[in-house]
């Protein structure tokens, strides 16, 4: 079974009173996704965490990383924006994507951050920048479960 119909089996099992926020897990060979869930319901979910892992490689080099994060936004077009690469760490192992324009509403921006690690892990979250306090603040990430789904199969064929 693939990680994308476990990701949807696991929303299916949920029983709709369990409480919430509350971490989702599932694995499928050596690719686990997890999802910090703030809310679910049938057609969609809403998370402030995403968590992918891979232990397809033990260690990812800073060209290898930097080739992910390529194949990473080049996959992810579906989003509400488009992701770039911003910045190759390669002495801390990571690599930053951010969206390409990240959409205002009010006095805020909001825009997606994936870092992807050494060890073979993405983390993907949604970010608000406040013009007004100039702060940056979490905020949730809403996908329809279609999207979710796709999100999976895009992010276990990003790291082959």
């Amino acid at each position: 079974m693939s990680l994308s119909r476990k990701i949807a089996a696991a929303l299916d099992a949920r029983p709709h009173t369990d409480p919430l926020p509350a971490d989702l897990s599932v694995a499928e060979g050596p690719d686990r996704l997890t999802l910090h869930l703030t809310a679910a319901a049938p057609m969609g979910v809403a998370f402030d965490r995403l968590r992918f892992d891979s232990t397809l490689r033990d260690s990812w080099t800073a060209d290898s990383l930097r080739a992910w994060g390529d194949r990473v936004a080049k996959r992810l077009t579906y989003l509400m924006e488009p992701l770039v690469v911003l910045e190759v760490d390669a002495e801390a192992g990571e690599v930053e994507l951010r969206s390409q324009a990240p959409t205002p509403r009010d006095d805020r921006k909001s825009y997606y951050e994936v870092r992807l690690h050494r060890q073979g892990s993405l983390n993907l979250r949604r970010v608000a920048f406040d013009e007004t306090t100039r702060r940056r603040s979490d905020v949730e990430c809403q996908l329809t479960r279609e999207v979710l789904e796709r999100l999976a199969d895009d992010l276990v064929a990003s790291v082959a």
